[in-house]
């Protein structure tokens, strides 16, 4: 999924809410988003959502 198509699905979605990722049987809270820029050339950079490993 690229931040466009992740962005389109968000869009209506209300405000408010809270984002919770599912992994491994479990839902944890995202708590940040980073850019990682790609260091070899013809490959895209890469957005890491983070969640709180204490949920």
């Amino acid at each position: 999924m690229t931040v466009a198509q992740l962005i389109e699905v968000l869009k209506d979605m209300p405000s408010e809410a809270v984002v919770i990722l599912e992994g491994d049987g479990a839902l944890a809270r995202l708590v940040g988003v980073n850019l990682e820029k790609s260091v070899m050339v013809g490959l895209p950079d890469e957005v890491v959502l983070s969640t709180d490993c204490e949920e």
